[in-house]
């Protein structure tokens, strides 16, 4: 359209996992002429150049960026997941260095806090209505672009204490208008008594025999596949020496990130870069192994995998970070003729 005279549009996510997706969905849908940021200074470049046309590039790579490095006013900048880094130091060097540009904010989850990043204000529209347009999780379901999700709660010997859960967990303010799950893991990391509850060694033995009794009659027969989430990166490695006892070992795969002062046997359970792509593909196969992966903050946001039907969650979590990882389980799919009728949340924990 000439009246955009030559524009540059900007495609910026926050995850590796987004990057490769946006790139992959663009090309699927005909878009051939895309440059994608691999670096910090190949965005720059690409700005400096006044490249026109389509980039895709994680927030991250604006770090340190010139001010002002192009004060073109047709430059259109579409944010994925718009409520989570803008509001950050990322986010300030993006609009420094772009500060003409049109600022179009997507999220599932926008946050109104008045404390900290507020969506609404940074993307310029802070009145009743709040957005430029809508597009429910009903109108999703009706088209067929998402199914509906039912949530189950385990047995009550399972549940963490309710005090202890009201006290270190849902009371704290500081959860309020947590869009991040690094945010809430560091808030997770100060409650002492609720880990150790969560991570009691008979607590969790049972938990583990009733998801491995679940999966087997449940979810394997349908061809579908699960995530069990943990509380944290330790619950994670227990949780796998204690599913191999209920269920053949290739059925699970620990997907954690690394820690700088890990011991040799949290080390054991780390994964190649190389090595955690095959399983993510051969996790979304559905005659293929791994059948469940167990996590506690990688692939609860970004990663798509439509076969995903039931997510055991052991983790306390709330609002947009609950969201976002419980969105994990709600694509269409269908296998050997049976379609996904909904996603599935088993909660070990009492939050719903």
């Amino acid at each position: 359209d000439p009246k955009f005279e030559n524009p540059t549009i900007i495609m910026v996510v926050d995850r590796n996992e987004l990057e490769q997706q946006m790139f992959d969905n663009l090309k699927k849908v005909g878009f051939e002429n895309i440059a994608v940021a691999n670096s910090i200074d190949d965005l720059r470049n690409l700005l400096i150049n006044d490249h026109r046309g389509l980039i895709v590039t994680l927030i991250h790579k604006f770090r340190g960026m010139l001010p002002e490095i192009s004060t073109r006013s047709n430059i259109y900048v579409f944010v994925d997941e718009a409520h989570r880094s803008v509001g950050g130091k990322f986010g300030n060097f993006m609009m420094g260095a772009l500060p003409n540009a049109k600022y179009i904010g997507f999220t599932g989850t926008p946050v109104a806090s008045t404390r900290g990043p507020n969506t609404f204000i940074i993307f310029g529209r802070d009145d009743e209505n709040g957005y430029l347009d809508k597009y429910g999780i009903i109108e999703s379901i009706n088209d067929n672009t998402t199914l509906p999700l039912t949530y189950q709660i385990a047995p009550n010997h399972l549940l963490v204490n309710k005090e202890i859960l009201n006290k270190e967990f849902l009371e704290l303010t500081e959860l309020y208008g947590v869009s991040d799950i690094d945010e809430l893991n560091e808030i997770l990391t100060k409650q002492v008594t609720l880990r150790n509850e969560m991570k009691n060694p008979e607590r969790m033995d049972n938990i583990a025999k009733f998801v491995a009794d679940h999966f087997k009659n449940y979810v394997e027969p349908l061809g579908y596949k699960a995530f069990l989430v943990a509380v944290d990166r330790e619950a994670c490695v227990l949780y796998k020496k204690l599913l191999d006892k209920y269920l053949p070992a290739e059925y699970s795969e620990v997907i954690i990130s690394p820690y700088y002062n890990d011991d040799e046997e949290m080390k054991r359970f780390y994964k190649s870069r190389e090595i955690e792509k095959e399983l993510r593909n051969k996790f979304k196969e559905p005659d293929k192994n791994p059948k469940i992966f167990i996590v506690t903050d990688k692939l609860l946001t970004g990663y798509d995998a439509p076969i995903l039907y039931a997510m055991y969650l052991d983790k306390p979590m709330r609002d947009h970070v609950l969201l976002q990882a419980i969105a994990r389980i709600n694509r269409p799919y269908e296998y050997q003729g049976i379609k996904k009728k909904y996603g599935l949340v088993i909660d070990f924990v009492g939050i719903f």
